[in-house]
């Protein structure tokens, strides 16, 4: 198509695509097609909606025993699985017996069995007794004078706080301004 070869009938202006013409009779003209009307759904005798079940859906029967037949099947599949489990518990600790009495025989005590691996920090890894921020205030009342982060992290580590961090002036430098009971005195000095 060239240029221009397409004509408003009311201004003769020309639009190279229809699209364009379509757009300008549409807000420059006001010449809107108006939508057509949509078109009424059929009732059942009651009222209440269309007549015979909605498109692209299964019928309510068919998802019931398609469901009802997976469940069943699940449940079986599970129940199996768990008679073989618990068959090769007897059996396992049929041998965890006879290991016990081996090594009762033998003069030692067996290991304890443990339970599982418990989640969370193991006792005694360098737990915190108190919060950073407690100990620092703590440590800054003993204080008359202003100390600085590389000073506090000294005295709290003197005063018992246990840490694994690395970079414990910057963690309490990091800490110092969220600490309500501590005020800046000068540049890079803090005071309780």
């Amino acid at each position: 198509m060239t240029p221009g070869s397409f004509k408003c009938p009311k201004c003769d202006r020309s639009f190279s695509m229809a699209a364009h013409l379509g757009r300008h009779t549409n807000t420059i003209h006001g010449s809107r097609k108006r939508p057509r009307p949509v078109a009424r759904r059929k009732l059942s005798r009651s009222g209440k909606g269309r007549i015979g079940r909605p498109k692209g859906k299964r019928s309510l029967a068919r998802a019931k025993t398609f469901v009802g037949d997976g469940v069943t099947r699940l449940i079986s599949q599970m129940q199996s699985y768990y008679s073989e489990l618990t068959s090769r518990r007897s059996s396992l600790d049929a041998q965890i017996e006879g290991m016990e009495s081996a090594i009762n025989i033998l003069g030692a005590a067996p290991r304890t069995r443990t339970a599982g691996r418990k989640l969370g920090r193991p006792t005694g890894s360098g737990g915190v007794t108190g919060s950073l921020k407690d100990t620092i205030v703590r440590v800054l009342r003993q204080r008359a004078v202003a100390l600085s982060p590389r000073e506090i992290a000294a005295k709290v580590v003197k005063a018992g706080y246990k840490t694994s961090t690395k970079n414990l002036t910057k963690a309490v430098s990091n800490t110092l301004p969220e600490i309500n009971n501590v005020r800046k005195v000068a540049r890079g000095l803090y005071r309780a």
